[in-house]
């Protein structure tokens, strides 16, 4: 046993220990040791309600029981066990819970919902689009009462309406137990059903259902909500009181006991009244989109005589296609490149026709007749423009039939540029100006791309107001002309236009009538209509062709290189002729047949990090999730191969030391030391942060992270294993068994995972390699909590006594640092001469202490400086090895003045979007995937294989030093936020901290500079001294992307010009950026801690920042060290708290008891007069 927490108990909500909850156990006043025999759910519960002790844990025992009956009842209907996902959901509804079922195609969604109507001890109602649905589905559950055994079941009424004035009146007096009916039905018979007390409602295919708005409103006056809360729900600008409001009245609903459940949607929903599932169920229905994908893409070259007739290059291309699908057969969709336009689709549609093939195309039919006759097999392809407006590109989503797609010409953004004697002239519409200010975002310089990105997010706002629109707002007008005008100079600037035409990227033509257009890749179409072919299903990932019958080859290159955006690479396209493109499609068809052979059963997986901000960017990586919310936690669910990912977070920590109980949330018993936790509570007006009861008694609006580890256990209970990514140190170690102790009882399955970058790759790894909870880091992070309380709060106390000042504080850490601000501000007051002179642009410094030395060379200077070359030789200058935490806080201090707070937030923002690797560590190692996946491509691209020199600093450990995660230099970086791929609160400030992490990394791996060096001796009447200064680089190396050598230029004679005399401290103040970097070298504090540091004593008014960043001690920072130094040097001495450090790492690795601390501290809390209390 480790500690206690306080109202920790799943069932009494007592004091509980963490051994019991790791073991999935209540506590021992629920449940004595000597009565367990398993500490599975289902046993606890048995035990429990024996000794009539069961209470918190009552809804998930009943719920369990629930389950087993389900189950039993889903084996006699349909002769095998559900699924992994449908006993997740079956949990999700016996908890009460209303939700859209999320999962890919074949899951068993229909059956899912029908047998828990079955099993719906009231009312229920199934809706479903069409009467014949409504009559397989009657027939469906009837076939499945035949099959059950259970009396109370068999004898349940199915009712369905198909037209008859005796099923009216049996629905009017309520003789049935299940009513199946149209969306159709239930919009005419809306009065009648609203009588009828439903405790289940389930939607199957709410495509059609969200179709009418009014239907979407009848269905949740259904529910039991008043027609104020719907329009409470849809009200646009919603006020803080409105939120507030919102959650009471979800709260109120749960009482009712009515649920709803839906088929996820599988198109887009095109009405507002998504926000009543989101604001009044806590679920969104938009559809997940996957973006995992198994298309081979390829290309054939289309040979034209005359690219200027538009007429014949499409027929040229529709030649072709009839040859591919010829051959190709069924299971194909065409697509027309958008600015053929729709009379070409039809054009398409007649000629394929012509040659015997069935066709359907966009404009004949709407998005349900096209899937029905590509389903039902009717037809042999469909047709449709490649555009993401386009059903066939966003809407269609049925793999099982879809394998191959054609593209008429390359997918590329067409825009027309008008021009006259003057130059170019672009329109006022900001969507253009938004379109082509992205198209050439690539080819701007640094400087500009940061004009452009402020340019952008402007335009964002007023995309769908035309010209004359623009004109009728002064402000704007003004705004979206100075926009227009700084495109238009750089269209008439001819090096841009060289670069533009040279340009693979985005390219300029010009055709025969001496028309301009900017033409670039259209990436989102061709992956979104490429996608068609190749979904995730029960089968698994199915496999795809995509072949581009190319029109123009510079496009195919631009969309080649705009697909990185989207696939984080750029990707490869592979020429084929037809004989090729068929054994392609061979190998599809047998690996679609091996994949039929066999379902799989997709697992839940729950995975838990830290924050919301790195939950999202991981669901981000599989495509778009869909998102629920759960008590205070939100939710996302996404597909991934054969598993659903739903992706939480914990908010950092849930737990904290008490800081009632005990000595300072420490008791003794029996001999050991042991801390009480309690669930941090946030104070929501002041942001005040608690953890003890009594602490929170006169305030009102408190959130207790408490309800977030009820979150946490509900979501656990419904899945099949939960994962634990809390950041990879010691305290993320400690928020990782705080949850997974927590989630015990409730989930026997728990893993944590560790990755120190957030990537695709990074987490892809930890899951193939799950580990359990590291004790000794916990015990480790134990201590050192301990310590910090002890030290602080007892040291704290004193100073409130002595100075009547409740906000000061002591720390084992702050203090000796505080000592070495005072130390240094007194050393800084010593002064020493600077003379600084150039010398042909070559800059050298002179410092000297003696006045009179000083002043003999000032003067001397000017009048005879001789200069001896005493040896000349080569030599190799070593790049800076990559950034840790110390060093990157002290340069983006150096460089940019960011405070250490500051530095250290965007560097959390950086790791959590996935950019950077994890900021918190002291190790420069660089891993193999960074060597070779990260560094190698960029620095060979750049500047050739001969410079890449790969390096891995130091051993091999777990942790790596700060590094970027992808081969993105700065320019990427700005173009993925051009894009909307990327979004940061400080976009300026992450630019520059990115820039320079992403060149030192670059730097580190980069081989040397070879250079050549001359010793050289500078004489004047009354001083000599020598130099070593660089004459030429032989070879050059990193200094491409750090700091570039100066170079020394001789000449016959050599005069100092420029001479500066200054004085200068001996020793400098400390500023934040040194002060780091002195923690790090004498070893106090921690890569997470040194920013908290610097800023508590700056929040404590201890020192005080000058403008030019030095620390300088406040009159209170000396009287506050001198008293604590006097009194109890011993404890916040450097000695002292180097040793505690040392004592922690020795616990991390298992060498010591982590209580050997308490025990080392005791004689400060008797210094103190503070009597151990229990």
């Amino acid at each position: 046993m480790l500690f206690y927490i306080e109202n920790g108990c799943p069932n009494c909500r007592g004091r509980i220990s963490d051994e019991r909850l790791s073991k999935g156990l209540p506590c021992e006043n629920c449940l004595p040791e000597e009565n367990v025999i398993s500490s599975k759910i289902s046993n606890v519960c048995e035990i429990l309600h024996a000794k009539n002790s069961l209470r918190d844990l009552k809804v998930f025992c009943e719920v369990e029981k629930k389950v087993g009956y389900f189950k039993k009842i889903f084996n006699q209907i349909l002769d095998i066990s559900p699924s992994s996902l449908q006993i997740g959901w079956a949990k999700r509804f016996f908890l009460g819970e209303s939700f859209a079922i999320v999962a890919p195609t074949g899951t068993g969604k229909t059956t899912f919902g029908l047998i828990t109507s079955l099993l719906t001890p009231r009312k229920a109602l199934i809706i479903v689009p069409t009467k014949v649905l409504v009559k397989q589905t009657e027939e469906k559950l009837n076939y499945y009462l035949g099959k059950i055994k259970d009396k109370s079941l068999k004898n349940k009424i199915i009712l369905t309406y198909t037209g008859s004035e005796k099923e009216k009146e049996l629905l009017e007096k309520g003789k049935f137990d299940i009513f199946v009916c149209t969306s159709a039905f239930m919009h005419r018979n809306f009065e009648l059903l609203k009588i009828i007390d439903f405790s289940l409602i389930f939607v199957d295919d709410v495509d059609s259902f969200l179709k009418n708005s009014k239907n979407v409103d009848n269905l949740f006056l259904l529910l039991g909500f008043s027609k104020e809360e719907i329009e409470l729900a849809l009200k646009r600008d919603k006020e803080e009181k409105d939120y507030e409001n919102l959650l009471k009245i979800k709260e109120k609903h749960k009482k009712k006991t009515k649920q709803l459940i839906i088929s996820s949607a599988t198109l887009k929903p095109k009405t507002n009244r998504v926000l009543l599932f989101q604001n009044l169920l806590g679920f969104e229905i938009t559809r997940f989109v996957s973006t995992l994908r198994k298309v081979i893409d390829t290309y054939l070259p289309v040979s034209l005589d005359d690219k200027s007739d538009k007429e014949k290059v499409f027929l040229k291309l529709l030649e072709i296609a009839e040859i591919l699908v010829k051959n190709l057969k069924e299971g194909g969709l065409i697509f027309v490149e958008e600015n053929f336009g729709k009379s070409y689709v039809e054009i398409a549609t007649d000629y394929l026709r012509n040659k015997g093939f069935k066709v359907i195309s966009y404009l004949e039919a709407d998005e349900e007749e096209l899937l029905s006759a590509l389903k039902n097999r009717k037809v042999d392809v469909a047709i449709g423009l490649c555009h993401l407006g386009n059903p066939l590109v966003r809407g269609i989503d049925i793999p099982e039939v879809l394998r191959y797609a054609v593209f008429l010409g390359v997918p590329k953004h067409v825009f027309p540029l008008s021009k006259d004697k003057e130059g170019f002239s672009l329109s006022i519409s900001p969507q253009f100006l938004h379109s082509i200010l992205i198209s050439i975002m690539p080819l701007l310089e640094e400087e500009e791309k940061i004009t452009a990105l402020s340019h952008l997010n402007y335009l964002k706002k007023y995309l769908t107001l035309k010209d004359d629109q623009v004109m009728q707002y002064e402000g704007l007008y003004k705004k979206i002309l100075s926009i227009k005008e700084f495109l238009e100079a750089k269209f008439n600037d001819p090096d841009f236009l060289e670069n533009l035409k040279k340009s693979e990227e985005v390219f300029l033509e010009v055709d025969e009538e001496g028309n301009y257009y900017v033409i670039v890749g259209n990436a989102s179409s061709y992956l979104q209509a490429s996608g068609r072919v190749s979904r995730l299903t029960i089968r698994g990932l199915l496999p795809g062709l995509s072949v581009i019958l190319v029109d123009n080859l510079k496009a195919l290159n631009s969309l080649k290189k705009r697909l990185r955006f989207y696939l984080g690479e750029e990707q490869e396209f592979k020429k084929v002729n037809l004989e090729e493109l068929l054994e392609l499609d061979k190998k599809i068809r047998e690996e679609r047949k091996q994949l039929t052979e066999g379902k799989i059963d997709f697992k839940n997986y729950l995975l838990i990090v830290e924050s919301p901000h790195k939950a999202k960017t991981i669901a981000n990586f599989f495509g778009k999730p869909s998102v629920r919310r759960i008590k205070n936690v939100w939710v996302y669910e996404i597909p991934i191969e054969t598993n659903l990912l739903s992706i939480c977070a914990s908010l950092g920590h849930v737990f904290d030391l008490s800081r009632k109980t005990g000595t300072f949330g420490i008791l003794q018993q029996n001999g050991h030391f042991y801390p009480v936790f309690n669930t941090i509570k946030i104070d929501r007006k002041e942001g005040e942060q608690f953890v003890d009861e009594e602490e929170i008694k006169n305030k009102n609006e408190i959130f207790d992270k408490g309800e977030i580890i009820e979150a946490l256990r509900i979501l656990s209970f419904c899945a099949d294993q939960t994962f634990i990514a809390s950041d990879p140190d010691a305290e993320g170690e400690k928020i990782a068994y705080d949850l997974y102790i927590n989630i015990k009882p409730f989930q026997p399955n728990i893993k944590r995972l560790e990755f120190h970058e957030v990537t695709e790759r990074a987490l892809r790894k930890a899951l193939e390699n799950p580990q359990e909870i590291n004790i000794a880091r916990v015990k480790a992070q134990l201590a050192r909590r301990v310590a910090d309380r002890w030290v602080g709060f007892s040291l704290s106390q004193q100073l409130w006594k002595v100075f009547k000042r409740y906000h000061l504080s002591a720390g084992r850490v702050q203090t000796p640092v505080l000592g070495w601000i005072i130390e240094r501000a007194i050393l800084a007051k010593q002064y020493k001469h600077r003379i600084s002179f150039s010398l042909n642009g070559y800059k050298l410094t002179l410092e000297v202490e003696e006045d009179g030395l000083a002043k003999k060379i000032l003067e001397e200077l000017p009048k005879k400086l001789e200069i001896e070359e005493l040896e000349r030789f080569e030599d190799e200058i070593s790049p800076p090895p990559p950034y840790t935490t110390d060093t990157v806080l002290e340069d983006a201090f150096n460089f940019f003045k960011f405070s250490s707070s500051y530095t250290m937030q965007l560097l959390q923002e950086l790791f959590e979007l996935g950019l950077i690797t994890y900021h918190r560590t002291d190790s420069t190692r660089i891993s193999e995937v960074g060597r070779y996946q990260v560094a190698k491509p960029y620095i060979v691209q750049t500047l050739g294989e001969e410079y890449f020199y790969p390096r891995e600093w130091t051993s091999p450990g777990a942790h790596e030093g700060i590094r970027p995660t992808r081969p993105w230099d700065l320019s990427e970086i700005k173009l993925r936020t051009a894009h909307g791929l990327l979004t940061f609160k400080n976009p300026k400030d992450s630019f520059k901290l990115y820039d320079i992490i992403f060149r030192r990394f670059m730097a580190s791996q980069t081989r040397k500079t070879k250079v050549l060096k001359g010793l050289f001796e500078f004489k004047l009447l009354s001083y000599s001294w020598q130099e070593t200064l660089i004459l030429d680089i032989i070879q050059p190396g990193y200094e491409y992307f750090w700091t570039k050598p100066q170079i020394f230029k001789l000449k016959d004679s050599l005069y100092p010009e420029n001479i500066q005399y200054s004085k200068v401290p001996k020793v400098f103040l400390f500023n934040q950026g040194t002060l780091v970097q002195e923690m790090k070298k004498r070893g106090l504090g921690r890569p997470s801690t040194y920013a908290e540091i610097v800023s508590t004593l700056l929040q404590r008014h201890y020192v005080y920042e000058l403008k030019n960043g030095g620390l300088v001690p406040t009159s209170l920072g000396k009287d506050v060290y001198f008293y604590l130094k006097n009194n109890y040097q011993e404890y916040v001495s450097e000695e002292f708290t180097k040793e505690l450090e040392k004592f922690m790492d020795e616990v991390e690795e298992g060498k010591r008891d982590w209580e050997e601390i308490c025990i080392k501290l005791l004689p400060l809390l008797e210094a103190i007069n503070i009597n151990f209390s229990n």
